[in-house]
């Protein structure tokens, strides 16, 4: 959805507006001028459908009201944030230049050395945001900005991101590709989901490309929430070992295996920057805590014929033995393999359940039943429907259904198809899944996808006349929401409902969002009155004088109002009429004008609203002096306003 362009509107009082730069999902954004302080910035304006969502904009302005607290080199900074009437904005620092993207697209990928002269500011700017307690939640190639002078910026913060059922699938395809797996599968973020974001960004700029690619939403998502990143010099030779190291280290899929923040993955680049600009980025291994708990702990593909690689306290290989190690030696030399589940909020697999366990006195019953069903179910339970077939379901709706289908098709999943109606899914596409996405499921067992039958149309019941309260109550009970509720000037009583969408009586979507008109109850009749006293009567009732025109009128006498027309239908406070006032009557009495000269007379007739047309063998020049001796129509006949009289000096 758009707005309006803007071009040429002076935004609260102070920003004016030059030119569209860009439009995106949520805004609009435009180059204007700051006139109380002479320089250009960018105003970035919010679709009126979300400004008006109280819930959304008091998050924008919360959350602006911090960016603005933010100041560092690295980051666009943010001056200003407002409401001018329909208009809720952010004023931003403008930076000329291109994007990230843009120089992706026209240089490819970058060499290792320069891609992090890029990458390291970009870093520095995301560790000022967390550090201010700022999330990203949208760090990608789009909102960095290579000023023309040099300068690199981090922008369009997370401010007015409302991912919800209203975001639609198209819109999320630039975006799904830096999405880290716990954003995907639970909604969740924290300051390693921006740092996974920057690990594909980096890994995009050493190979020209992103690690996970595809059509469909869901098919990257699924890429994300079940695959690992690949080392960048797989697909670009020339990236070092060293560096493969950082960029697997940032995008690790379990968020415990990430850098805790930007600041921690800023000071090991700092480091690896040096090293690869000194020609040593191929031998220098970085002592990284977290890759040492990786490597104490594998859990590997279910193509794999080994199991786990437990380190155990007895030096048995044994998979289970090493299970039973885990889940009873509380003193287990092994116990610094697993510690890198100790943060985990629910264990992923009920192998890790077990480890988990072990650290949780009082779960005994729960660890021996798992471990119970290890030992009896034998290996063959973990590739069949064990934990190497655990998996999180992807979000699949407004997929179409051969899509969703193949994206589950990983999954061995018995698959049934039912349908359902739906107001915001359209027909034939995919509305939801059972389980849901983003639950754990066991390979082998059944998917259902709902489908969408489409809209269920039903007429709105009869609201005009009902209060708001009412209003709403009655849209709920017929299974509508309460969409926009505006007051404008009607014959209605005050604060009744006197329109709504649906008023006409035609069937709408089930579950639509009616907006609905209340009524500020009449304007004053101003008909008669003279000018000035019409003007404060329409005034204290919350009405603007847009202009005056007049009028010529038989029934109104000169000065007084003929009517006002509104200039918006339907009309509110704040909006504005054009007031009409009387000249006259439309009738004139014709004067005596033999024997006056041709111009006084030709004067003295126009301004009685008569054309007058001269009849005359003289100059213009001698018009002052020339006198009439006839006219076409007599001194005191009726005539009207237009009409014509020739006068003459002959």
């Amino acid at each position: 959805m758009t707005q309006q362009n803007l071009v040429g509107r002076l935004v609260a009082d102070r920003y004016l507006v030059q030119s569209l730069i860009a439009r995106g999902g949520m805004s609009s954004v435009y180059l204007a001028i700051d006139e109380r302080l002479e320089r250009k910035v960018a105003l970035k304006v919010i679709y009126a459908h979300l400004a008006e969502n109280p819930s959304f904009r008091d998050k924008f302005i919360r959350e602006a009201k911090t960016a603005a607290g933010l100041n560092h080199p690295n980051l666009v900074n943010v001056f200003d944030q407002g409401q001018d009437h329909e208009l809720t904005f952010l004023v931003m620092e403008y930076v000329p230049g291109m994007t990230l993207r843009d120089a992706l697209k026209k240089f490819g990928k970058l060499p290792p050395a320069r891609a992090l002269d890029l990458f390291e500011p970009i870093l520095q700017g995301l560790a000022a945001a967390h550090r201010g307690g700022i999330l990203h939640r949208d760090l990608k190639p789009e909102n960095v900005f290579l000023a023309d002078d040099g300068r690199i910026k981090l922008g369009d913060f997370g401010l007015a991101r409302n991912v919800d059922a209203n975001t639609s699938t198209g819109s999320l395809i630039g975006t799904i590709a830096y999405l880290s797996p716990e954003l995907i599968t639970r909604g969740v973020a924290d300051a390693r989901s921006d740092v996974y974001a920057a690990g594909i960004l980096l890994y995009e700029l050493l190979t020209g490309e992103q690690p996970f690619q595809g059509d469909q939403v869901a098919h990257i998502a699924h890429q994300h929430t079940t695959m690992d990143i690949p080392a960048p010099s797989k697909l670009a030779a020339e990236v070092p070992p060293l560096l493969d190291e950082v960029v697997l280290w940032a995008a690790a899929r379990a968020p415990e295996h990430r850098p805790a923040n930007a600041q921690v993955l800023a000071e090991v680049v700092q480091r690896v920057r040096t090293e690869i600009k000194a020609g040593r980025g191929a031998t220098t291994k970085l002592d990284l805590p977290e890759f040492q708990n990786i490597q104490a702990t594998k859990v590997l593909s279910v193509e794999s014929t080994t199991v786990l690689d437990f380190p155990t306290a007895n030096g048995s290989a044994d998979p289970t033995a090493a299970m039973i190690d885990l889940a009873f030696d509380d003193a287990s030399a092994g116990s610094q393999a697993t510690s890198v589940l100790e943060n985990l909020d629910e264990p992923v697999n009920p192998i890790q359940a077990v480890a988990y366990a072990r650290r949780n006195r009082g779960k005994w019953a729960v660890a021996w039943i798992l471990v119970f069903a290890l030992l009896s179910s034998g290996a063959g339970w973990w590739f069949g429907s064990g934990p190497g077939g655990l998996s999180a379901l992807p979000n699949l709706t407004s997929s179409q259904l051969v899509d969703a289908k193949a994206a589950l098709a990983p999954y061995s999943s018995s698959i049934q198809v039912k349908s359902e109606s739906s107001s915001t899914v359209s027909e034939g596409l995919v509305t939801r899944t059972e389980p849901a996405a983003g639950n754990l499921f066991w390979r082998g067992g059944t998917i259902t996808i709902w489908v969408s039958k489409g809209a269920k149309l039903i007429a709105v019941p009869k609201l005009s006349g009902l209060s708001q309260v009412d209003a709403s109550n009655k849209l709920s009970q017929a299974g509508f929401t309460v969409g926009n509720s505006a007051e404008y000037f009607n014959a209605a009583t005050s604060g009744l409902v006197f329109d709504y969408l649906g008023s006409d009586g035609t069937p709408i979507p089930q579950g639509t969002a009616v907006d609905l008109k209340i009524s500020l109850g009449q304007l004053p009749a101003v008909a008669g009155l003279d000018q000035p006293s019409a003007i404060n009567a329409l005034q204290k009732a919350g009405v603007k004088i847009g202009s005056i025109s007049q009028e010529f009128s038989d029934a109104v006498s000169t000065g007084q109002v003929i009517r006002f027309q509104p200039q918006q239908d339907p009309l509110g406070k704040g909006g504005q009429v054009i007031l009409v006032v009387s000249k006259g009557p439309t009738t004139v009495i014709m004067p005596a004008v033999v024997g006056e000269t041709l111009l006084a007379t030709k004067v003295t007739l126009e301004n009685l609203g008569l054309q007058v047309r001269v009849n005359t063998d003289q100059l213009q020049s001698n018009w002052g002096l020339v006198r009439v001796k006839t006219a076409s129509v007599a001194a005191g006949a009726t005539l009207h306003v237009g009409d014509v009289v020739t006068i003459s000096n002959r």
